[in-house]
């Protein structure tokens, strides 16, 4: 019988044609790869006779996830195969950017210029056991990975369902994969399926120079991006105890907000960075001698086990905090200037838009909010935008810092210690061990971020009710399809190819991992505990 993709030198072609076809996210290549995709699925004669198993699931922007699926009869039981096909820019590459989509050339190019590689990227270079090349390792390999198992699973005529599942938009906001588990959803109703794993293909990220060891995960870390406006009072410079600097303000909330360790979290040895902003600025729009007195703040935050209800309650005390370390402050500085004495309040989005509506109309702040989000192409901007347009309604409230979410939200999630995972954990490092002898450990959270944030349990619960109510865009030009992952949620795993630099211009793949032991290390895994 004919094979496509069941070689190691057959997986590294397919997996060099995959990275030759940009992908770079809100490209027109990312458009144009799905369809790419399909018609290399549909080389496959069990697609061919079921054509209707292959679907293009569009996002709301005209993007489209790939689902593929190995439908046998008999079984219930059913996998999810997920990758991302989507890549960051190639900007960086410099001279090298004609050769960034070629494995094969780039690396070359690399062997006769190394100023761009750092000394491990050279000794790997030097190695041979490594290519090169925007997507060779995130994660392009994980699709080439799926491909060839489902290939496996058609020849083999296996007794479970597999879903191969490769999405776009990963790099930014996880459109792709909220249409795509939106979709899953409904084809798990249609065929009576039964989610038993999703398992993804990420890249295991090495933990040191000279770590030859594997990585798997059972967990994938949440991401989550709080906002602050500040809205003061106006005055003019030479008059500045009659106003409330907003930056002034803000750089005390900042203070409990950056590097604070009350927002980390622990699972065992593992620890999630510490929060850091990500937009710190006052809303001018040109200089005049007028004091700043709306400003503005994104913060980055990390998750294991908080969901979004109670890091927004963490939040809400340390704005709280700030703002009140800092108007004391200013009381104390303006005291013996016969300056202005403010009070200040906190409230959060959902209260403010209650306001809004019950003194302005509901008609009013729809026109309002509907203006503003067409000002900002950007989800987080729009947010920002929206905020700040429904204070200045209501300025009336006098000194206020409002707290919000802005897109995107990649809730906490992690399957650690559930019998299955537990089981396949074993699995993963004794075939591992004893075909290739390479260790394989365990880790609780993948840290890259990842798409499984939208399939497995929340350790605490989904609490998603105070985003949901505080995002100014969700359910308007930002969505996360709630229900649908509440009814796909299964145990997860993320076990991918040993890679390197992510992101990086020294972006690489090990070669025998991708295209020897990882083939062999999923087969087995469905094999062992699904067959």
């Amino acid at each position: 019988m004919h094979t496509f993709w069941q070689t190691p030198d057959s997986r590294a072609a397919l997996l060099k044609q995959l990275v030759a076809h940009p992908s770079v996210t809100h490209s027109h290549g990312e458009t144009t790869f799905p369809m790419m995709v399909r018609d290399l699925l549909m080389q496959l004669p069990y697609f061919q006779q079921h054509s209707e198993y292959i679907s293009l699931v569009e996002t709301d922007d005209a993007r489209h996830a790939v689902m593929a699926f190995y439908h046998s009869p008999q079984a219930t039981q059913t996998i999810t195969l997920i990758s991302h096909y989507d890549t960051v820019g190639i900007e960086d590459y410099g001279p090298f950017q004609p050769y960034a989509f070629d494995m094969d050339q780039l690396t070359t190019k690399f062997q006769q210029d190394m100023r761009y590689l750092d000394q491990m990227s050279q000794d790997d270079l030097h190695s041979g056991d490594y290519l090169f090349g925007r997507g060779s390792m995130d994660m392009k390999p994980g699709l080439m990975l799926h491909m060839s198992l489902i290939e496996q699973a058609i020849i083999e005529q296996w007794e479970v369902n597999l879903i191969l599942m490769t999405v776009p938009d990963e790099e930014v906001t996880s459109k792709g994969m909220h249409a795509a588990v939106t979709y899953l959803a409904q084809l798990c109703d249609r065929y009576d399926l039964s989610i038993a794993l999703h398992l993804n293909s990420e890249p295991t990220f090495q933990q040191a120079h000279h770590d030859t060891n594997h990585y798997h995960y059972t967990g994938s870390i949440g991401k989550i991006m709080p906002g602050v406006l500040v809205y003061g009072c106006e005055t003019h410079v030479g008059t500045p105890a009659n106003g409330l600097s907003s930056n002034f303000i803000l750089s005390y909330i900042q203070q409990e907000i950056e590097y604070h360790t009350r927002f980390q979290e622990y699972f065992e040895i593992e620890e999630t960075p510490l929060p850091v902003s990500l937009r710190v600025t006052d809303i001018k729009q040109h200089y005049d001698v007028q004091t700043p007195f709306r400003s503005v703040a994104l913060f980055n935050m990390f998750l294991f086990k908080r969901n979004a209800n109670e890091l927004f309650a963490n939040f809400n005390n340390a704005v709280t905090d700030g703002m009140n370390k800092g108007l004391s402050t200013y009381q104390q500085r303006i005291a013996t200037t016969g300056g202005t004495a403010f009070d200040m309040q906190l409230i959060t989005y959902d209260k403010l838009l209650q306001y809004a509506i019950e003194h302005y109309g509901q008609e009013k702040v729809n026109e309002i909010i509907h203006t503003h989000i067409q000002i900002e192409a950007e989800p987080h901007m729009q947010s920002i935008v929206v905020v700040d347009a429904l204070m200045r309604l209501c300025r009336e409230l006098g000194p206020t810092v409002v707290t919000f979410f802005a897109p995107p939200y990649y809730p906490a999630t992690n399957a650690s210690y559930h019998p299955l995972t537990e089981r396949i954990s074993e699995t993963i490092d004794a075939t591992l061990q004893a075909q290739f002898n390479r260790k394989s450990k365990r880790i609780h959270y993948f840290n890259g971020i990842s798409d499984l944030s939208y399939v497995a349990p929340s350790p605490n619960g989904s609490g998603f009710e105070a985003y949901a109510d505080n995002t100014p865009v969700f359910n308007k030009t930002y969505t996360i399809p709630f229900e649908a992952i509440e009814a796909i949620q299964a145990p997860m795993m993320n076990c991918g190819p040993i890679g390197k630099d992510a992101h990086k211009v020294t972006e690489r793949i090990h070669t025998k991992s991708a295209f020897e032991e990882l083939p062999v290390i999923l087969s087995t895994i469905i094999k062992q505990h699904f067959l």
